[in-house]
């Protein structure tokens, strides 16, 4: 079952993934193309995106001014969510170091 799905989410990455080569003008302004305005939601009379750096690429993200609406939809969704609590003793894991080394240091011998 993961493998399909997993293959499923590679091709519509393909199919959905859209690249376009801007210019920037004078003044350091990109135009984006109708198409990749479409696709971030953005309308004729404006709109507001999120831009951040990762390494030397430009990530733009659309960002939403309903933000009475943003907080709705995440209570919905967060109150959908059924998390069980742990139910099992956590293992104490000693990988770095021996127990007795740790409460030596810690004063606690």
């Amino acid at each position: 079952m993961w493998q399909s799905l997993y293959k499923w989410l590679n091709l519509f990455h393909m199919v959905t993934e859209v690249e376009e080569k801007l210019k920037v003008d004078r003044q350091g302004r990109l135009i984006l193309p109708s198409n990749l305005r479409e696709r971030l939601g953005l309308r004729k009379d404006g709109g507001k995106v999120s831009a951040r750096l990762d390494g030397s690429r430009i990530i733009l993200e659309p960002v939403s001014e309903d933000v009475e609406g943003a907080v709705e939809e995440w209570r919905n969704t967060v109150t959908t969510l059924h998390a069980e609590p742990f139910t099992e003793a956590a293992e104490q894991s000693w990988k770095w170091m021996s127990l007795e080394y740790a409460r030596r240091k810690l004063g606690l011998h």
